[in-house]
């Protein structure tokens, strides 16, 4: 469990910095990016998550909202991406759907969106702090991070 605690923390500060460096360098943000991050970031929570139900760590109602609302929303996303797109190039062309190059739009998380990839994050790191033997985790402190995230 330290190990996974440790290789969990390692993720995030590089996520972290990723985001910072792009933010501090605008030249090396990417449409792309914009797209393949928050992306990467529901992949890394999905898969924790789903770890974390299998060790009986978090409810599964709870992990299999999370995981329905990224889908819906990665889908949601694709939809309206698309839709724009075709404008952009015309209604003749059906491709390049999730080109950078032809995609008019940036995805840009809200901030409402941010706090509760925080608090998911915040909850699986105590997850799984919860599972070293020298940690004990107020459940009171889970069970309302549980409701909040839902």
């Amino acid at each position: 469990p330290l190990y996974a605690l440790s290789l969990f923390l390692f993720m995030g500060f590089t996520d972290f910095l990723d985001g910072y460096i792009a933010r501090k360098f605008p030249s090396t943000s990417t449409v792309l990016g914009t797209y393949l991050d928050p992306f990467a970031d529901k992949v890394f929570i999905s898969a924790l998550s789903l770890t974390l139900w299998y060790t009986e760590t978090l409810p599964g109602a709870l992990v299999g909202l999370w995981i329905a609302r990224d889908v819906g929303i990665v889908f949601s996303v694709y939809y309206l991406v698309k839709q724009e797109t075709l404008k952009k190039i015309g209604s003749g062309n059906t491709y390049a759907v999730m080109d950078p190059q032809n995609t008019p739009l940036k995805v840009e998380a809200s901030l409402l969106s941010k706090i509760n990839t925080s608090l998911q994050i915040g909850l699986i790191a105590l997850g799984i702090a919860g599972e070293v033997p020298a940690v004990n985790i107020d459940a009171d402190l889970m069970t309302s991070l549980c409701w909040i995230t839902a």
